[in-house]
């Protein structure tokens, strides 16, 4: 991402008001890649500036990137065709810990939902490490109807690259972004991951 585009963000960032998310911004790194099984282009994203680099600061500053008129979401993989896609596709997910669009909130119990509001329980596949969703539900029994979010993240282990469990102040320094098809109504244009107002 050039320096305009990286001021564009900071720019659009203060006019939509900062909040308690923080203020750093993130760049384009590397290719995007269409998966044409879903029609989603994806690509990774670093952060740029001054912590934090949340799980809550990332979900609401990755929607003012657009590519192809479709605007950016953090990832969400709901088989595990796009889990190989995305591991495949991209090597720095075997060297980085980055950020995707999955938490858990506790309720009554832990309920995971992807940022689309869509729930994990709906989907047969799991990334989950050895040991990560009974983390989950021990914090969540200890807080229970708290609302507490416990964001998830990618991070490679010798097993390969598989979801991890943080805090909402975990900072990581990367995140995989989705442009996913517009929904009904929504216009494309051409165009490469930059920020929108």
């Amino acid at each position: 991402m050039s320096v305009l585009a990286s001021m564009m963000v900071a720019l659009t960032m203060m006019f939509q008001g900062i909040d308690e998310t923080g203020t750093a911004i993130a760049r384009p790194i590397g290719d995007v890649y269409l998966n044409e099984a879903n029609g989603s282009y994806y690509q990774i994203f670093d952060f740029v500036g001054k912590p934090p680099h949340t799980w809550a600061h990332a979900r609401r500053m990755v929607k003012g990137y657009r590519y192809q008129g479709r605007e950016g979401r953090l990832a969400i993989v709901r088989d595990i065709e796009t889990h190989y896609f995305l591991i495949m596709k991209f090597p720095k997910m075997r060297q980085e810990k980055m950020w995707i669009g999955l938490r858990a909130t506790c309720r009554e119990d832990a309920e995971l939902e992807w940022v689309d509001d869509t729930s994990l329980k709906d989907q047969s596949f799991r990334g989950f490490g050895d040991g990560v969703l009974r983390d989950i539900s021990r914090t969540c029994r200890a807080r229970p109807n708290s609302s507490d979010i416990l964001p998830v993240f990618y991070e490679p282990d010798g097993f390969g690259v598989r979801w991890q469990v943080a805090t909402a102040r975990t900072n990581l320094g990367y995140m995989m972004v989705e442009f996913p098809v517009p929904e009904e109504g929504d216009g494309a244009t051409e165009g490469a991951a930059v920020p929108t107002n």
